[in-house]
């Protein structure tokens, strides 16, 4: 359902502006566009099918998170981050987008990963990370094992 923004005239539908105002400073500015969200999705892919990490990098805020508080590998700004997928890369490991969905909490990217050693029990082939997105940069990486708890979270705001 879309609603108009009793105070600056903004259409929303379910978190993403779908329809802007032309006031300066309009209260709805932190809200995801659709258009904006589509097109830092297209900049994802592009940046994983290039291995570009610093257009990648670029996409991020300066605090992006990535990973759980108790995550051994937990990150905390844009430079651990991308460090990590340098790590990633410079071990072998490989991977394609596959699919992205955007919604009121940012960007669902589907992506198929390969690894050096296949027999790895430890991953996994398919990876969902939801790129939450404020203020048109990236600022939380959260991964997921389950599609129908990465749909939700991107459903909400």
């Amino acid at each position: 359902m879309t609603i108009a923004c009793a105070d600056c005239g903004c259409l929303v539908e379910r978190g993403v502006r779908v329809s802007t105002c032309a006031i300066d400073g309009c209260c709805c500015s932190e809200l995801p566009t659709r258009q904006s969200l589509d097109d830092i999705a297209a900049q994802v892919t592009a940046a994983f099918e290039a291995r570009d990490l610093v257009s990648f990098g670029a996409l991020l805020a300066d605090d992006a998170r990535w990973g759980d508080d108790d995550a051994p590998n937990k990150c905390r700004s844009r430079r651990d981050v991308v460090g990590t997928f340098e790590r990633l890369l410079a071990s072998g490991v490989s991977g394609a987008v596959t699919e992205t969905r955007t919604g009121p909490a940012g960007i669902l990217c589907h992506l198929r990963v390969h690894w050096p050693d296949p027999t790895d029990p430890v991953r996994r082939d398919e990876v969902l990370h939801l790129y939450r997105v404020r203020g048109g940069q990236i600022v939380a990486i959260e991964p997921f094992d389950d599609r129908l708890a990465a749909e939700a979270a991107l459903a909400s705001s």
